[in-house]
């Protein structure tokens, strides 16, 4: 006879190999996800096979497709068969049955389309832009690079040294005393001036290391949008081993031909990463001599420095100093429970301006609204949380 906690051994061991099985299919189960799983199980008062199906649905699965694939690898795991869409009829109560399964969109897809339009259900592309890239299939990674390189926003402006006529601003000396002598001496209305705004130039450096490999594609393909909102204004280097100029190679107006032309320009894919070396290898040839000067600066890395954390502190200090505003993405901000531990991440955080997320479509379309907000005050809202305290370096 089998003790209860063989039995309990027993289960938790088949739950592990589902889990992997289901990672094996494609199915994104990332750590959050696993916590709302177990946390889900726990609160059962038993545990079976018809409570573990449910659980799963609920916590593993955000889309129609990904119940229908999870449908299919429950039962291949515990029962050794391939089930047809609508055999797994596990649940009588339509309540237990979660929003956007087969039973509620029904079999018929017209009619499953039209109840998703009644119940103003997300449509999966809507699904997908909130998805994380490294939880992605390879149809489901093409479908969401095709929408990251459609993105578009403004541009941010600078102040310009030219002036042009306003009805307020700056006084125009000028301008007013050759009003006054046209009209004999005579007074005459004040006139004044402002600066003209000139769009402001942006700096993209993306870490393509080993580490970064499951964001680094989607990484090429934002920074193909933001080169083509301003492609007069935007710079795009790749950072890892070394430093590479990319910025050539997005001018392809079609995404295919400038994300292959890029790739095959890259020597360093996943390899390490050495951010202070290739900071101080841009800021000596192209940041100091003007590139940086008033740019919107933005750095998209895991902060994995395999190099020395005071080289990578003084050259991110380097660049607050040149640019206007320092935006660091991290891949892993927007996951639950995250703290910017990292070497890298420490070293960086009291010199930069803004720690935002970026790992799904939805993250780098606010990344890119954010390079082309307004100017304002540096007040580092996102930083001292981070970088006070007990994180302080």
């Amino acid at each position: 006879m089998i003790s209860a906690p063989n039995l309990q051994a027993m289960a938790t061991r088949a739950l592990r190999d589902f889990v992997a099985a289901l990672q094996a299919s494609g199915l994104g189960t990332d750590l959050y996800r696993m916590r709302m799983l177990y946390a889900a199980l726990e609160a059962l008062p038993a545990l079976h096979l018809r409570a573990l199906h449910l659980c799963g649905r609920y916590t593993l699965c955000h889309s129609p497709d990904e119940i229908h694939r999870y449908d299919r690898c429950f039962a291949e795991f515990f029962f050794s068969t391939v089930p047809e869409v609508g055999d797994l009829e596990i649940a009588a109560n339509p309540l237990l049955v979660p929003p956007g399964s087969a039973q509620v969109m029904g079999a018929n897809p017209a009619e499953g389309q039209q109840r998703e339009l009644e119940m103003g259900a997300t449509s999966p592309a809507e699904l997908l832009r909130n998805r994380k890239l490294a939880g992605l299939s390879s149809d489901e990674k093409a479908q969401i690079y095709r929408l990251i390189a459609r993105l578009k926003t403004c541009v941010a402006s600078r102040p310009s040294r030219r002036y042009r006529p306003a009805q307020h601003g700056i006084f125009d000396v000028r301008q007013t005393t050759r009003a006054i002598m046209a009209y004999a001496g005579e007074p005459a209305r004040l006139q004044w001036r402002r600066p003209k705004q000139r769009p402001r130039k942006r700096v993209l450096l993306l870490d393509i290391s080993g580490s970064m490999s499951p964001y680094a594609v989607g990484l090429l393909h934002f920074a193909y949008a933001a080169y083509r909102c301003a492609p007069r204004q935007t710079e795009v280097f790749t950072i890892g081993t070394r430093l590479t100029r990319i910025t050539q190679f997005l001018r392809s107006g079609d995404p295919e031909t400038a994300m292959s032309a890029a790739s095959k320009a890259i020597p360093d894919w996943s390899g390490g990463t050495r951010i202070g070396d290739q900071l101080k290898s841009f800021l000596d040839l192209w940041g100091q001599r003007g590139m940086a000067r008033g740019a919107v600066a933005v750095i998209a890395s895991d902060g994995w420095e395999r190099g020395e954390t005071e080289l990578l502190r003084f050259q991110v200090q380097r660049l607050r100093n040149l640019a206007e505003r320092v935006i660091w993405s991290n891949p892993h901000k927007s996951t639950p429970g995250f703290e910017p531990l990292t070497r890298g991440m420490q070293a960086a955080l009291p010199y930069i301006d803004q720690l935002v997320a970026g790992s799904t479509a939805q993250e780098f379309a606010q990344l890119l609204d954010l390079m082309g907000a307004a100017d304002s005050p540096r007040a580092r809202a996102a930083v001292p949380s981070y970088a006070t305290g007990r994180y302080a370096t």
